[in-house]
């Protein structure tokens, strides 16, 4: 099982105020277990022409977003530095537009050591290894965070996985433990210990990346006049899960239809919570690879659907 979901959640749980930026391409790990992180990319450089087209697309939240490295100017490309603790996601070197982050003291999280990376710019880091996945797979990530964090930053980590392995079927499940070795190095391990778990997913609507031409709205995802729209999720485990979208508007009689990577889920249905319509189907995500849900209206239903939020779980 990937490491990601659970890791994800406990430093969202331990770092409640940090400001995040996933640019871990292609499959983005953390976005979808973070709401709020933004998503971007360390080498856009790389895409496929097509593939960056179809990214540039997507924006998030009320200030419509892109994804990041693929803007129009190198000055639109560089983040806001801000009080906020900053935390950046990578699977490589990160691009020289991040250096202000860096120099002001940004955390990493990388999977794998990084015993070898290349000395980063500004303060000096120390290390938090961070072992998830399972008995029989162990994978690494290393959480680089200033020498005075490791010790406090660690203790808040091992009392989040305590609370996340309660949630997730009970303490007996899963191995947690850890130590701080020095100042400036400590590891912390969660591994399931049985059948695999994954924390259920729940992003709200003005989290979601889309390709609509109007961003959020207050907490929904308005569609207006548009018929379809594309949501950009972010990696998902590759296991069988339920895909689930509450929306607003939608005939449950005559449902949106509902897609995922640009295959058709002909096992949807539409059941009513209320007035709330959950449209859902079983998929199973492909490894590796972000993950981009489609919705499309059929011919003759009148628009104005109204999206709340979209779920990955059980």
């Amino acid at each position: 099982m990937s490491a990601a979901p659970v890791l994800a959640c406990l430093l969202r749980e331990a770092l409640p105020e940090a400001a995040v930026l996933d640019l871990g391409q292609p499959a983005w790990p953390v976005l979808p277990w973070w709401p709020g992180a933004r998503c971007g990319l360390a080498d856009a450089a790389a895409l496929a022409p097509a593939e960056a087209a179809l990214l540039r697309r997507f924006h998030q939240g009320p200030a419509g977003l892109p994804v990041l490295g693929l803007a129009g100017t190198a000055d639109d490309d560089v983040p806001v530095v801000t009080d906020r603790p900053m935390l950046l996601v990578l699977d490589r070197l990160p691009p020289p537009a991040l250096t202000p982050w860096l120099e002001a003291g940004a955390m990493i999280l990388r999977r794998g050591r990084t015993e070898g990376m290349p000395p980063l710019p500004g303060p000096e880091r120390g290390r938090i290894m961070l072992l998830g996945g399972s008995a029989a797979r162990i994978e690494r990530w290393d959480l680089l965070v200033p020498p005075e964090a490791v010790a406090p930053l660690f203790d808040r980590l091992h009392a989040a996985a305590h609370h996340l392995a309660a949630s997730l079927g009970g303490s007996a499940g899963w191995q947690v433990g850890g130590r701080v070795a020095s100042p400036s190095l400590a590891s912390l391990g969660m591994l399931v210990m049985g059948p695999e778990r994954v924390p259920p997913l729940a992003v709200p609507a003005d989290a979601l990346l889309h390709d609509l031409p109007e961003p959020a709205s207050g907490a929904a995802l308005p569609l207006g006049a548009a018929r379809r729209v594309r949501l950009l999720l972010g990696g998902l485990p590759a296991r069988p899960a339920w895909l689930r979208l509450r929306l607003r508007g939608a005939d449950p009689a005559r449902p949106p239809a509902l897609f995922l990577d640009g295959g058709w889920l002909d096992q949807a249905q539409c059941r009513m919570e209320g007035e709330t319509c959950v449209l859902e189907a079983p998929v199973r995500p492909r490894p590796d690879q972000t993950s981009i849900v489609g919705l499309a209206l059929p011919e003759g239903a009148p628009p104005g659907l109204i999206l709340l939020g979209l779920e990955v779980g059980p």
